[in-house]
């Protein structure tokens, strides 16, 4: 019985993990949009951020398996620390004025929507660890190759222009290069692949067209 199931899981580990990060990720946002509801908060910013997680968790349960990983410990703890890192903003008090929350508002809006798009030309091959899917090529990724990192920093930007103090400072600064130093990490990992030298070829910057 226990060989048997140690067998299941060596065999089906990766979507064991998926059923484990969907219901993580379906426990939060059950408790943001709880949050939400008891403190009667529920401005566009949060609202849109709620449904971009929701999305989130149907696409994680979804997911693809990979086809191959980075075995790298470094590579990968680099980008498990930028896709957490928001986590660190969280309770942060806000301290603009108006016309900083009223900007802040309008930045984490189009971040969410962006993220939102993100996910779904992503699809299942969305992943947190770096490894190949499938290359995805088209809507935003035609554009730029890492939509998802540019969304959340953006998303980062707009909230700490309403919550600025020294801590958000350094993390924003520390979580962007983060994301940078990821997406560097993984197209040296997926430059391996020739589907994706061939996207990369195509598509020629990383976050801003015709700049970065």
């Amino acid at each position: 019985m226990n060989g048997s199931f140690l067998k299941y899981c060596r065999a089906n580990w990766q979507y064991l993990l998926n059923i484990y990060l969907f219901l993580n990720f379906l426990g939060w946002t059950l408790y943001q949009g709880y949050r939400l509801y008891s403190a009667d908060r529920f401005y566009y910013s949060e609202v849109s951020f709620l449904v971009q997680n929701i999305v989130l968790t149907g696409i994680v349960i979804m997911r693809r398996p990979h086809r191959a990983i980075e075995k790298n410990i470094f590579s990968q703890f680099i980008a498990t620390i930028a896709f957490f890192s928001g986590a660190a903003f969280m309770g942060q008090a806000p301290t603009g004025n108006n016309a900083a929350e009223l900007s802040s508002e309008i930045i984490m809006i189009i971040s969410n929507a962006l993220g939102i798009i993100t996910l779904l030309a992503l699809g299942r091959s969305f992943g947190i660890l770096i490894a190949v899917r499938e290359v995805k090529s088209a809507g935003v990724y035609s554009i730029i190759r890492h939509p998802m990192y540019f969304t959340d920093i953006l998303l980062r930007v707009g909230f700490v222009i309403n919550h600025l103090n020294p801590f958000t400072v350094v993390m924003l600064v520390f979580s962007s290069l983060c994301y940078v130093y990821r997406a560097i990490l993984e197209e040296k990992f997926l430059g391996r692949f020739q589907e994706y030298r061939e996207y990369m070829a195509r598509v020629r910057y990383r976050f801003v067209p015709y700049i970065f």
